[in-house]
Parts: structure tokens; sequence; C-alpha cells
């Protein structure tokens, strides 16, 4: 059938209960489109919007996202609708537009009505224009386009929530970036990542130390060079992102080395089809076996997602255990992994530059390769401290901040209309 699509009041389709439309989260949502015209047809109901673009939403997906007090939790904003508990041919028996502009539904189920706000009915379309619109924009970066790291403030950032904002949509975007002038304390590195979320415990401890000891339980505490590497491959759930703050640095050499794995990728594909299709495909294993842990994982080098889109790095030259491949597949992975190590070499591909005190330098751990020279004590100490935390805490912290600023939007949009 097809429902009405007049701009009706409220109360002459369904009982208005609150005195806005809800939502079925905490976000807030401003109303930059209204809806022109809503209309239920083949399944699905179409909303016109005052932009003139056209959202199809299915009849089971606009019933499964009700936002009313029946389906969703209104304190925990949790769903407790459950699908089964519906017909699979759910269809609405009325669609109207109110007169605040919220999308009305009159289900054919035991005459449920949903309501659904214009903002967040906007912001969730889910057309192939508007999943476009949504993707999270991630810029590769070699030595040619990228001179260092995007560079801010430390104490900029923390204590600034805008300057944190376009620091984090930087290390997201880029993956890898500095921050100048942070306190040359062991505490400052917990502030910094308490920035974003909370700081991840290893094997080698909630925060650790590089620099050369005589007893190293790792090459990075040794003064031998390190070759292009991310942390911890040996783990199934390598740390997402990584914090290196100088404290010290009186050393000779042990200049840092950047290398963006994603565009090593993006060139092993275009130049080296067959070597990048075997690391996408080809298991390695990884050990970190010490006197008192023993942690292993196996894992192709370049991880893809269901697209084909690389979604992160292992890479760890001092941390691959002995090939575990049939014999046929032995000599391949050899040459593919071979190729990828020449690329990571390639001065093109790296940014060099040398850690002063105050310095902090963050980047993704599952894309960002990271290396050093050999560096000797005879000019005094190099003190490095480093820490971890997950890319999902980053990407929770962007969604705070952009979250925070859609509400002050809102309420001065409020406050003017007032």
């Amino acid at each position: 059938m097809v429902a009405s699509s007049a701009r009706v009041q409220a109360h002459s389709f369904i009982e208005k209960r609150f005195g806005m439309a809800l939502t079925p989260d905490f976000d807030t949502y401003p109303i930059d489109f209204t809806i022109s015209a809503a209309t239920a047809e083949r399944g699905a109901v179409h909303v016109t919007w005052s932009d003139g673009r056209v959202s199809r939403f299915h009849n089971i997906w606009l019933r499964d996202n009700c936002p009313c007090v029946q389906c969703v939790h209104q304190v925990t904003k949790e769903q407790t609708f459950e699908l089964v508990t519906v017909s699979p041919d759910i269809h609405p028996v009325a669609v109207a537009v109110a007169a605040d502009g919220s999308l009305l539904v009159r289900w054919s189920d035991g005459d449920h009505a949903s309501e659904f706000h214009t903002g967040w009915l906007r912001s969730n379309c889910y057309s192939a224009e508007a999943r476009a619109e949504r993707v999270v924009q991630r810029t590769t970066w070699d030595s040619t386009t990228l001179s260092e790291p995007p560079t801010f403030d430390g104490p900029a950032v923390l204590s600034d929530d805008a300057a944190l904002y376009e620091w984090l949509v930087a290390l997201r975007t880029y993956g890898a970036t500095r921050l100048r002038n942070v306190p040359c304390t062991d505490e400052a590195i917990t502030h910094v990542i308490g920035r974003i979320g909370i700081a991840r415990d290893t094997n080698f401890g909630l925060f650790w130390d590089v620099r050369s000891e005589p007893n190293p339980v790792t090459n990075a505490n040794t003064a031998l060079p390190l070759p292009p590497h991310v942390d911890l491959p040996t783990r199934e759930y390598q740390p997402g992102l990584q914090f290196l703050h100088c404290i010290e640095n009186q050393a000779i050499g042990g200049d840092s080395i950047l290398v963006d794995g994603f565009r090593v990728a993006e060139l092993m594909r275009e130049q080296y089809p067959s070597e990048y299709h075997t690391l996408t495909r080809t298991p390695f294993d990884w050990a970190n076996s010490a006197k008192v842990t023993d942690y292993r994982w196996r894992s192709p080098i370049i991880v893809t997602d269901a697209s084909g889109a690389v979604t992160e790095m292992r890479v760890g030259n001092w941390l691959r255990a002995p090939l575990d491949l049939p014999f046929e597949q032995v000599e391949e992975a050899y040459d593919a992994y071979r190729r990828l190590f020449e690329m990571t070499y390639r001065e093109d591909l790296q940014l060099r530059s040398r850690f002063e005190p105050g310095d902090l330098v963050a980047f993704d751990n599952r894309r960002t390769l990271h290396a050093r020279s050999e560096f000797t004590d005879a000019g005094g100490p190099r003190h490095l401290r480093g820490g971890y935390t997950e890319r999902d805490d980053l990407q929770s912290r962007i969604r705070m901040l952009e979250r925070a600023m859609r509400e002050r939007r809102v309420a001065l949009g409020n406050s003017t209309l007032g």
C-alpha cells in the first residue's frame, strides 16, 4: 500500500508522549535538512529531503531501529527489541511527517508506532552516496609528500580539547604524529595517553623504558639498529597505537625512522602484485619467547578486510619464528618477504629525524613501521618511555569530541531561536 506523505499534526497519527523525537543513542543530531515527503512503497519507506536527496529505508531496518521506550532502554540506550518478535514481512500501515519534522510510522505488528528524529535519520541513511560520505579518510605518505610527521604543541593537547581534536584527527588520518614540549618526566606519557583512553598492559608492562641496558630483555634495549617493524606482532591483538616519549637524548646516532606501511602495501600492489598477494594470504609465524613468557601468533604480514582494503601490517624481523609452510610455498614466501623489506629501506619511503627531549611520537602500530639507527652512549644516555593504547579508544575519543561540538552547535541554534 502507499501511505500518506502529507505533513500532519502528531496527535492525528500517533500519540506523542515526548516533547521531541527520541534517538536510540546518546548523540546529538543537528537538523540540517528536513523531510519534504515520505511514502511507503515496495518494501521500503522513501524519504525525500529538503535538498532533493532521496533515502530508502527498508521496512525491517526501520522497525529494528525504533527508538521508543518499548524498543530501547532509555537509561542505557541499549536495544530491548528482538528481531525475532516481529514478522519478516513487517510493513507500515501509515507513514507521515510530524509537525516537528520527525518521521512517523505505524506498523502492521500490533499497531506499534515509531518516531524517527530527522537528524538521526539523515545521519544514518545507507544510500551509496551517504555511505561514501561517512568513510573515514586516511592519507598515505612517503618522504616526497610528507617531510615530517604532523607536529603539535604538547601542552596545548594536554589542556585544550580543540587542540586535542586536531591532533587526534591527524593521528587517524596519517597514522603518525609528533608532539613537542611534552614535560620530560616519567609520568607525562600517562597524561598524554589518558587524553585518549586507557593504557594497555602487555608482557613489557603498562609503561616501559627504551634505553641501552647490560642485560636487555629485547633488542630495543640495546644500542643496535632496529629494522622497520611494528610492536608485538606476536600477540593475537597487537596494540593499536604506540607512544614514544623522549625524556633524555645525548647519544650519538639513534635517529628515529618512520615508514607508512599502508603506502608500502599500495606500492607493492601496484608494482609487485604477485608478492603482494603472497603476503596477504600466506601466514607467517611470530614468536616472543622470553624467560617468563612465550607469546606466539600466526598471521599474514599484510592483513586485509573483506573488501580487500589493508587494515594492518605485521612486521617484526627479530620476532619471526621459523616458517611453517608446505615445502612448495617456502621460497615464494621468502621472496615476497625480501621484496617488502627492500621497500621499507627505500629512502623515499622513510621519514628520518632525531628525538629531542620533550618530543613524543604517536603512531598507528598496525600501520606505521618504526625503526632506529645504531647509537652509542659515548655522548650521554638516550632514554625513551613508551606505552600503548588502542585504535578504538582513538575513535571513541574523536566521536566524543565531535558529539560535544554538535551539542554546542544545537544549543547555540536553540538559543538563537529563543
